[in-house]
């Protein structure tokens, strides 16, 4: 059920500052989970210039959440091409997500799905993909609450680092 005054809409330039408070959060929660999510130093400073370029592409559409006046998540969906080896050439990419703690478990991630996915059907794609970090039960369950399946997973070893001489 849809909160009446929950608002999803297309994010402007005036929204980025508050989109990167959210991604802070999410990265900072990540971090705690797996050291590799640390925020360099200049780590906001390129996520809003990335979150810029999204807004002057036609290929991507970045929606914010508010509720009661307050910017609550967001979601960038991208349009994504797949090697040219496949029939279907293109998908939708769920590329970032987040809500703010304070804000979960009250729909707003759920909105924020819809409105990507209404979204990717106005852009004639059938097929929405998303990465998830696996050792985030919160992020996991949400995901397939919304229906997405898991096709493949993505391995990783660390390589030991050797001391030089």
């Amino acid at each position: 059920m849809r909160k009446p005054n929950l608002f999803i809409r297309p994010a402007v330039a005036e929204d980025l500052p508050g989109v990167i408070d959210l991604w802070t959060e999410l990265m900072d929660f990540h971090r705690d989970i797996d050291p590799l999510f640390t925020r360099s130093a200049e780590a906001a400073d390129n996520f809003l210039r990335y979150m810029n370029e999204n807004l002057d592409s036609d290929d991507s559409e970045l929606f914010v959440a508010e509720l009661s006046g307050s910017l609550a998540g967001y979601v960038l969906a991208n349009v994504s091409r797949y090697p040219p080896v496949f029939v279907q050439e293109r998908y939708g990419a769920i590329s970032d997500a987040a809500v703010a703690a304070a804000f979960r478990r009250q729909g707003i991630g759920e909105a924020l799905v819809n409105a990507a996915a209404q979204w990717f059907m106005e852009k004639g794609l059938n097929r929405m993909e998303m990465r998830l970090l696996n050792a985030n039960p919160v992020s996991a369950a949400f995901w397939k609450k919304m229906g997405f399946n898991p096709y493949m997973t993505t391995l990783f070893k660390d390589i030991p680092k050797t001391e030089t001489t």
